[in-house]
């Protein structure tokens, strides 16, 4: 989002003022958190002064596993549980000394801790104080790899730190430098546990997955190539228990792997044809259905005694899911943003394409961005306001929903979607975020863009796009002589794609393929979540197999938008 939007905001100023925006807020070369440090001699003794007590670090230290437990593995707890109780027993100078990248993870963690817990607004980023010192201890990068798996685990923490304060450029760098030193150790391959043990594979397959997820995530924020290809990769991506935790990070995984497919197939630097855009969108869709089956099956095992609330872990799979749905039907929204702005431009009539497959697309990726902003407005003190994901998530959802409504002011009430991604980055805010005001600074900007192409369009007479089609899971019981592939499958059916109950009450009835993944749907008789639950989170693999079947081979290979034949 941060590159596609500078690139949004110079597109659309251009086209609207005939000129290079150069004063908009994305523009302006800003460090929202400066941070810097010296590096300490590898002889100087390590500064052991002003840490807490054992009980508040130990405090800390399950701080950080609450926040990061789900989505990432950066410790052998066992381990690490140990070394702090021999840290504060012992001799801590002679401790921090002789096992100093462990004291730096130990800095990292308690820079981490205190974070998540700060609520309160200053100049430096929450934990800093602890951040830089583990930073100047860290030792010299020539000499780092020799503790693999430890120094693998603090270059991420370190990453993924520099990354909360909006320092995406040393974030990356550095999560980098981990994931290099994970491909030496060949963590990125099957290990043998006859050769290093069940317990050593398992931390280094959990961890390789940690890095593949933050790589995938870096990555796609800053525009820039991922680190590992996909190809090279043979370490099993399946959980290696079935524990929750396990399940939800190979589920992560899974969703960090399609986003980037669809970064590497939809966001092709040549142009596509549009039903080769199509066949690639059906199979991303296709995959989708296959993991919100996964996604159902966590939420059937997490709720089965309670409703009352959803997971932390469970709830970023969900945003994570609704990310990618995102990300794959936006060049749809940008094929229309670009026609109207063309339209605009020239003061020409305009011809509006009913092909009703394309507005089902366009549909389902406002509903999850919708249902984006809702997941996290309704997560009240849940609200993760240090990490950026959910401010990231926040974001995407609402410059989507802005576009849409430039674009099909029917199915998008705009002043409510924007009030709602305002009323989640206030939040954040009014908590102590510096890059919460920065990014909504950029938000305001970008949809006041939008605001002017809807006002431009209405002023040179245009009429305002409709979206009247939705997909009703009732059409995958159309027998396939109706032509349910074809462009015209889903004439009739009118409504709106926020009916989350009916397709969860109808979904145990649906017959579900085999996606390839090894999951079996749902059957009849097996306990599902209630449809009010599957509504909020607004998942729903028989949806998005509906919305596949509309999805034919149409023989035009021009865009949607064009007038074509």
């Amino acid at each position: 989002m941060w590159s596609f939007t500078t690139r949004l905001t110079i597109l659309m100023t251009e086209k609207l003022h005939s000129k290079y925006p150069d004063s908009a807020p994305s523009l302006v070369e800003k460090e929202v958190y400066p941070l810097r440090w010296d590096s300490c001699a590898s002889n100087e003794r390590p500064d052991i002064s002003g840490l807490p007590s054992l009980d508040y670090a130990l405090y800390l230290f399950d701080t950080v596993k609450f926040h990061l437990g789900q989505n990432y593995r950066f410790f052998d707890e066992e381990l690490f549980t140990k070394n702090i109780h021999e840290f504060y027993h012992g001799d801590p100078v002679k401790m921090a000394s002789e096992h100093r990248l462990w004291f730096v993870q130990y800095l990292l963690v308690l820079s981490f801790g205190t974070a998540f817990l700060s609520r309160t607004k200053s100049d430096e980023p929450p934990g800093s104080n602890f951040f830089v010192r583990a930073m100047s201890l860290m030792p010299n990068h020539a000499h780092l790899w020799k503790d693999s798996l430890l120094a693998i685990e603090v270059l991420a923490m370190a990453g993924l730190y520099l990354y909360s304060i909006d320092q995406r450029e040393s974030a990356y760098i550095y999560l980098g430098q981990a994931i290099r030193i994970a491909q030496y150790e060949g963590l990125h391959t099957q290990l043998s546990e006859e050769q290093l043990g069940a317990d050593v594979v398992a931390r280094c397959h959990n961890l390789w997955w940690t890095l593949y997820i933050m790589d995938r995530h870096f990555s796609y924020s800053v525009g820039l190539p991922m680190s590992t290809q996909d190809s090279d990769i043979s370490t099993p991506i399946e959980p290696s228990t079935i524990s929750h935790r396990d399940v939800a990070l190979s589920l992560q995984a899974k969703l960090s792997h399609l986003l980037s497919s669809i970064l590497t197939t939809v966001y092709k630097t040549e142009k596509t044809q549009w039903n080769v855009f199509l066949d690639t969108t059906k199979s991303i869709l296709q995959t989708l259905a296959g993991h919100a089956q996964e996604v159902e099956k966590i939420i059937h095992a997490t709720f089965r005694n309670s409703v009352d609330s959803m997971p932390r872990g469970t709830r970023h799979i969900t945003l994570l899911y609704h990310q990618c749905v995102i990300v794959a039907t936006r060049p749809l929204l940008l094929s229309a943003l670009m026609e109207r702005l063309s339209t605009i431009d020239s003061n020409t009539g305009e011809v509006e394409s009913s092909l009703d497959l394309t507005k089902t697309l366009i549909t389902a990726g406002i509903k999850s961005a919708s249902k984006t902003l809702q997941i996290i407005s309704n997560s009240d003190s849940l609200l993760e306001v240090f990490l950026l994901y959910n401010l990231e998530f926040t974001y995407a959802a609402a410059i989507h929903l802005a576009m849409a409504n430039a674009l099909f002011p029917d199915a998008v009430d705009g002043p409510a979607s924007a009030q709602e991604a305002h009323s989640i980055l206030d939040q954040m805010i009014v908590n102590g975020n510096k890059v919460a005001k920065v990014r909504k600074e950029e938000l305001v900007h970008v949809e006041g863009l939008f605001l002017e192409v809807a006002a431009r369009a209405e002023m040179n007479g245009l009429q305002p796009l409709t979206l009247s089609t939705a997909v009703n899971v009732e059409e995958r019981h159309v027998p396939a002589d109706q032509g349910s592939g074809s462009a015209n499958s889903a004439e009739g059916h009118n409504g709106s794609l926020n009916r989350g109950s009916e397709f969860a009450e109808q979904f145990v009835h649906v017959d579900l393929p085999n996606t390839g993944y090894g999951h079996a749907p749902y059957h009849s008789g097996m306990m599902m979540p209630s449809a009010e639950l599957l509504d909020d989170i607004g998942i729903s693999s028989a949806e998005f197999l509906a919305i596949v079947d509309q999805i034919g081979n149409p023989d035009t290979s021009y865009s949607i938008l064009d007038l074509g034949p």
